[in-house]
């Protein structure tokens, strides 16, 4: 069981994204701006240098950068997640020494990628990491991005760490975030991982969520969560017929990461291009402003629910 207080994790995250400069450096001021976006949006949580924030695309001072310029910046007010997972352990350990070091409020990894490593190897992997700092730590299952699936066994093994505080379950099974749930019990924290099942997975356990297309529209996920808080599970069942699609959409463009630094552009916060290999998608797109209309056409309509 978790030695944290875990209850002040259970919050829609948004992932956020990195931005960089037009000479594709990371833009400092930007990430001081999008951050201040959303905490001026009601966001309370953010997750930065994970997959969505290209993480794996950032060297290790480029990332300890992110991490400590959005903490600096609204830390105060939001929970700040810092994902530390690298292909090799010892620069993961690095990266959360340097979270526990700047004030974030916990860390999260990945295991290892691009190898694929025995369950017993990401077992010391995610150990080491928790090792290395006094935070929260968050086991981060994505087997899609990975090739790595978080077994029910492995996953008894790391409930035993104290410092393991729950799991962002992006698997595309929404039973995955039941079994997780009913293994870990009231005490540990499940994130929903596949923004497309929201709704599904608050039912099927999960406590919050964490997701790459909420940086897009969090008013849409803020408005599902606050309908399932009052239990009116049908409104938000209605609010996630109208946020999939969108996420449909969001996809179909060159690269997502460049599509929703798209949307929070036209919002008025630049973002500038993703980091080849993602594809940048132009502002003037048609298909993106259009995209964008009918997100704030959403937003209007769902307000008053």
């Amino acid at each position: 069981m978790s030695k944290y207080d875990i209850n002040k994790f259970k919050h829609v995250t948004v992932a956020l994204n990195t931005p960089f400069a037009a000479d594709g450096s990371v833009d400092v001021d930007a990430v001081k701006r999008v951050s201040r976006y959303f905490r001026d949006k009601g966001v309370k949580q953010m997750y930065v240098c994970g997959s969505t924030g290209e993480g794996f695309l950032l060297d290790t001072d480029e990332r300890k950068l992110v991490a400590e310029t959005v903490v600096n910046e609204v830390g105060d007010d939001m929970n700040i997640i810092v994902h530390v997972g690298c292909p090799d352990t010892r620069h993961s350990c690095i990266l959360a020494e340097h979270a526990e070091k700047i004030g974030a409020a916990a860390t999260s990894a990945v295991p290892c990628v691009y190898y694929r490593p025995s369950e017993e190897s990401v077992y010391q992997h995610w150990t080491e990491i928790t090792k290395a700092a006094d935070l929260p730590f968050f086991i981060y299952n994505i087997p899609q991005l990975t090739g790595f699936n978080l077994s029910m066994n492995l996953f008894g093994r790391m409930l035993e760490n104290e410092r393991v505080a729950g799991v962002k379950c992006s698997s595309d099974p929404a039973q995955d975030i039941l079994r997780f749930k009913l293994a870990g019990g009231k005490d540990f924290i499940v994130f929903n991982g596949p923004d497309e099942q929201f709704v599904a997975g608050r039912l099927l356990g999960a406590d919050a969520g964490i997701g790459g297309t909420y940086g897009a529209m969090p008013e849409l996920y803020i408005k599902m969560d606050e309908l399932i808080a009052r239990g009116e599970w049908e409104k938000a069942a209605q609010v996630q017929n109208i946020v999939t699609p969108l996420i449909y959409r969001l996809c179909s463009f060159a690269s997502m990461h460049g599509a929703v630094k798209g949307i929070i552009s036209l919002d008025g916060c630049s973002m500038g291009d993703p980091r080849l290999p993602f594809l940048p998608v132009a502002l003037d797109d048609p298909k993106l402003t259009e995209l964008y209309r009918d997100i704030k056409q959403a937003i209007a309509d769902t307000k008053d629910m």
